[in-house]
Formats: C-alpha cells, sequence, structure tokens
C-alpha cells in the first residue's frame, strides 16, 4: 500500500522546467563554469525597493535535499517519457562522488535586506566544471520561493511605511503599527506552502495573522527567540447566523454571544491568562447600519463601555459594502454612539474600547485611498486596523517586481570569464546584468551593483552577498529576529 509519504515524496530532479534538461547538451563544449545572479528588475506602483527574502527557506527544504539512486530512476523515466534524453551519469557522479549534494555555491544578500530595484539579490555559480549545466537547473526552483516571499514582503513593507506615517501626522501617539496589518490570506492562498511563504514576508512588518502555522514554520526555517503571530477572538457569519433570528433578519443574539465571550477572556485575564483583551464581531450578516446604530450603538452601548472600563475592546467588521466608504461610514456611526476625542493633531478618535476592522476589498491601492478619505474626514489612524486576504497572498506575481533569473557569465576550458547578456530592443526593461556580478554598499549607505572585480580597485566598497550554500550545505542561517530587525529599518 503506498503510504502518504510515499506519494508526495520529493524529487529534486524533477524540480526544474523540462526544457532544462537538455540545456547540458545545448552550452558551448568549452564551458566549465556559468555564473546566474537574480534581481528584481522593476518597481511596482509604489515601491523602488525589495525586502530580499526566501533563499534560506529554499535551501533549507529542497536544495539541501540529497540525490538518491531512486530519484535517478523515477526521474529517468519521466524525463525520457517527456522526449528528452536524459545525462545519468552526471546525476550518478552527484550520487557517488557528492553524497547526493549539489555542487553549486550560492551567495545572496542577507534575509531581511531592503535593496533598490535592480540590485542583484543573490548568485549561484557551479564549483565542479562538469555540472555548468546545474547553475540554471536550480532557476525554477529558487525562483518560485523567492519572488513570493520577497514580493509580499516588500509589499507589506511599502503598507507599513504608509501605516506609520499616516499614523504620526493623525495621532498624538502613533498607534501599535506593528498590529496595523492583520493576515486574512490563507483560504485564498495558491497552497497550504503558498501560504506559510506568503506569511513570512508577512511576519517581516507585522504581528496580526490568521494564518495558524505561521509561527511553527518561522520556527522551523528561521529559529526565534519569541512566538511570532497573534489574534483576536473573533465571530464569523456562521456564528452570527446560528445566534440570530433569520425571519426576522436580526443578529443580535451574535453580538451578545461576542460580548459574553470578551466578559469570559476578561475574566481569565483576570486570573493570569495571557488572552488578547477583544473581541472581532462581523457586522454585516443582515443590516450593518442596524448592527451599529441599535445593537452596539444603542441596546448595547452600556455593556460595552463597562467592558471598556475593564480594558476590554469589541472591533466591528463591516464585510460588504463599498470598501472605501463603509470603514468611514462606520467610524462616523460609532462616533455618533459612543463620542470622540479630537487629540493634539486634530483629528477624531474613538474611546479606546471600540473600534473599526476593515479586511473586505484590502490591497495596496485600496487601502492607500481609505487613508486619504480618513484624512479628509480627520478620523485618527487608531480608529481603524486592517486585513489583507488576496491581496497578500496571490494578487501580486513574479511581475509584480519583474523577478528574473540570468546567467551573466561563462568561464571556459581556459580559465576566461566572457559577458553573458540579455539586451532586447523590445524591452529595455528586461535587459540584464554583465559578468560576475555582486552588490555593493559604499561607506554612505547606496546600494549597488557591479563586477565583483571591482573591489579590487577600490578596497572601501562593501560586498553585501555572503555565501549562503555551499556544495550541498547550508552555511548561513538568519534568526527571524535579525530578519525583521533589517526589514523594519
Amino acid at each position: 500500500m503506498t503510504t502518504n509519504n510515499e506519494l508526495f515524496a520529493y524529487n529534486l530532479i524533477l524540480d526544474s522546467d523540462s526544457y532544462k534538461v537538455d540545456h547540458v547538451n545545448e552550452y558551448p563544449e568549452d564551458t566549465t563554469y556559468i555564473y546566474s545572479s537574480i534581481i528584481a528588475r522593476k518597481p511596482n506602483k509604489f515601491s523602488d525597493r525589495v525586502v530580499v527574502m526566501g533563499h534560506q527557506y529554499a535551501i533549507q527544504k529542497y536544495l539541501s535535499t540529497r540525490i538518491t539512486m531512486e530519484m535517478i530512476d523515477e526521474a529517468e523515466s519521466e524525463i525520457v517519457n517527456s522526449g528528452y534524453d536524459f545525462r545519468r551519469d552526471l546525476w550518478e557522479i552527484i550520487v557517488k562522488e557528492y553524497d547526493g549534494k549539489l555542487p553549486l555555491e550560492i551567495r545572496a544578500v542577507p534575509e531581511g535586506t531592503i535593496v533598490p530595484v535592480g540590485a542583484v539579490i543573490l548568485t549561484v555559480v557551479n564549483t565542479d566544471p562538469r555540472f555548468f549545466w546545474l547553475t540554471s537547473y536550480v532557476e525554477t526552483l529558487l525562483q518560485r520561493i523567492m519572488w513570493k516571499i520577497t514580493t509580499v514582503a516588500s509589499i507589506c513593507r511599502g503598507i507599513r511605511h504608509e501605516l506609520k506615517q499616516f499614523a504620526l501626522k493623525t495621532d498624538t501617539v502613533a498607534i501599535h503599527v506593528d498590529y496595523a496589518l492583520h493576515n486574512f490570506g490563507s483560504r485564498g492562498a495558491d497552497s497550504y506552502e503558498s501560504d506559510y511563504m506568503s506569511s513570512f514576508g508577512h511576519m517581516t512588518q507585522f504581528e496580526g495573522t490568521d494564518c495558524l502555522q505561521s509561527n511553527l514554520w518561522i520556527q522551523r526555517v528561521y529559529g526565534s527567540s519569541r512566538h511570532h503571530g497573534t489574534s483576536v477572538c473573533a465571530s464569523e457569519h456562521s456564528v452570527m447566523c446560528s445566534n440570530s433570528n433569520a425571519e426576522e433578519r436580526c443578529d443580535f443574539g451574535g453580538f451578545v454571544k461576542m460580548l459574553d465571550r470578551l466578559e469570559t477572556i476578561l475574566d481569565k485575564i483576570d486570573k493570569g491568562a495571557k488572552l488578547a483583551p477583544v473581541v472581532s464581531i462581523v457586522i454585516d450578516t443582515y443590516d450593518t447600519y442596524r448592527a451599529v446604530k441599535e445593537f452596539l450603538g444603542t441596546r448595547l452601548k452600556g455593556r460595552i463601555e463597562r467592558l471598556g472600563a475593564r480594558g476590554g475592546k469589541v472591533v466591528a467588521r463591516p464585510d460588504s459594502g463599498n470598501p472605501i466608504e463603509m470603514p468611514i461610514e462606520c467610524i462616523t456611526m460609532l462616533m455618533d454612539a459612543f463620542g470622540y476625542t479630537v487629540n493634539e493633531k486634530g483629528y477624531k478618535q474613538l474611546p479606546a474600547y471600540i473600534g473599526v476592522l476593515q479586511g473586505d476589498g484590502i490591497n495596496q491601492e485600496s487601502l492607500r485611498t481609505i487613508l486619504n478619505r480618513l484624512d479628509e474626514e480627520k478620523l485618527a489612524l487608531g480608529n481603524i486596523v486592517f486585513g489583507m486576504g488576496g491581496g497578500l497572498t496571490h494578487e501580486a506575481g513574479r511581475d509584480e517586481f519583474s523577478f528574473a533569473m540570468k546567467a551573466t557569465a561563462r568561464c571556459t576550458k581556459d580559465g576566461v570569464w566572457h559577458d553573458l547578456f540579455k539586451d532586447p530592443i523590445t524591452d529595455i526593461g528586461k535587459r540584464s546584468l554583465k559578468g560576475r556580478v555582486t552588490t555593493y554598499r559604499t561607506a554612505d549607505g547606496r546600494i549597488f551593483s557591479d563586477r565583483i572585480e571591482l573591489q579590487e580597485v577600490n578596497k572601501q566598497l562593501e560586498d553585501m552577498l555572503e555565501t549562503v550554500f555551499l556544495d550541498g550545505t547550508l552555511t548561513k542561517k538568519y534568526n527571524f529576529e535579525e530578519v525583521i530587525a533589517r526589514a523594519r529599518a
């Protein structure tokens, strides 16, 4: 009987594009080494910088896998049946001479580092001249991992910057921006793996998440001195419907239930439990306006105030309607019911025990527009937090920053390196770098990419790339606290 593990057994040889199988036969015969690099070629709409992420995960989970004879047998069958020649002899050398480990050197910018678009973030070169073709063979794997995590981290960095600036503008004391963008993306992710990879990127900038597996995978990949990723007690429509009178379209019972939960949580906190004193209530099951005005703002107002006096907080979550205007409307209705103060910056602020969570329709564009609307209405950022789903996990693809891995240099048997470069007249944005390139930092903090030979004439330049993988082994591991410190700089 086939076990689950056997059914989904990983084969590193097959983790590539099929057309790469034949490239070993297509390079010039005098080729000994191929040097390749990964860059983000173009800025997105909001940023010309990226947060480098993903190579540590790619190395640990995939590239450190040892090739076995069983993998070779399986790959040979698949590749031959796909219409390609298969160089079994070369893969057997890896097993017999390298104990299954890939003869490659990978150098990369430390994870969490912020670099400008166009800078080299990772390089790959073979360490055995017989395996020049292997450099590009791992492109598929590396790109799939790195563009995803780097893109999410970079998007979140841009959002964090926007939120921080708006908090400083509108709040006497800036809200805790670490929790201002919650990850709602699990159900919209392309896969289980895509979900936690997106979490890696999101967690470089924020702490709140509904990705239940996020901390576990951070611990596995990066290690950590603390738990990353927290959430609060929250309802969904099934809960509200189950506690409602459907015939009367009245979900008042659901609101009562959630306040009961908040009271229980506060009781447990009083006894020493480490819980978040917050409940989030979805308010649009039947009638958003009735939910805010009649239920929260009138019939339950006194109880909410009493729970607030104990340190509790109720967050109203609209989940339909115009995602730009609805949170503004909800904040305004809550202010009508619970009052507000005007802070030293001249912005209106709800009492600390009540607020709004907007998670519907949030992406980079809509969030920025909401901030502009809050500014127009003189509403402080402290009134609202955001949740983002698809905007984190799948709306942005590899082309968001135009990620690419290209061969930039080829060494021949005489030991001479020759430039390789792509320079299409139809798209200068796809122009590649030339030579054995790396990324430098100057004494004044400027970051740029150029040939490795440049450091021979300018000793003041800092080569930012470190060897992270050598002949099948992870050589540099970053702790997640280090990653966060760099990513939030």
